[in-house]
């Protein structure tokens, strides 16, 4: 079986933070800080070589779901959507594995790598993609109406 280096996860999260500081708005830069707290947060209360469902860690994942949600909520950008909704599949694929223990420890785990991955990888689109849509935003508040 394959495994990714452990370096992998921190240095995309690192690149995408860089990234939301670089060129994000104010939504990125708050969404790709809190994915850092979180990821720091679980590397605290994380139970390695533990296959059992992760009640902390399910705890902070939730509550960085909130966030994302509210993000979603107050913003005409699509990213936090995506974000959100792969966030939403990692607190479902806790709450899959405190409901059945058929559900593999291997495959726990994987989903919820491949989760982080996917919120990281809609934080960065919409990091890489903020200049954009503020200089949109910004000729429309100039344009007149009649």
């Amino acid at each position: 079986m394959y495994q990714l280096p452990s370096w992998v996860w921190p240095a995309t999260l690192f690149v995408i933070c860089a990234l939301a500081v670089w060129r994000g708005g104010l939504e990125e830069r708050l969404a790709a800080g809190a994915n850092l707290l979180a990821w720091v947060l679980t590397r605290l209360v994380f139970a390695d070589g533990s296959e059992l469902i992760q009640w902390p860690v399910l705890a902070i994942d939730t509550a960085f779901l909130v966030l994302l949600m509210w993000i979603a909520l107050r913003t005409r950008r699509h990213w936090p959507l995506f974000a959100a909704g792969f966030q939403l599949l990692g607190v479902v694929t806790h709450l899959a594995r405190a409901a059945d223990a058929g559900v593999s420890g291997w495959a726990y785990l994987t989903a919820a790598l491949l989760w982080n991955y996917l919120v990281l990888y809609a934080i960065g689109y919409g990091a890489w993609t903020a200049p954009r849509y503020a200089r949109a935003a910004a000729e429309d508040a100039g344009a007149t109406r009649r």
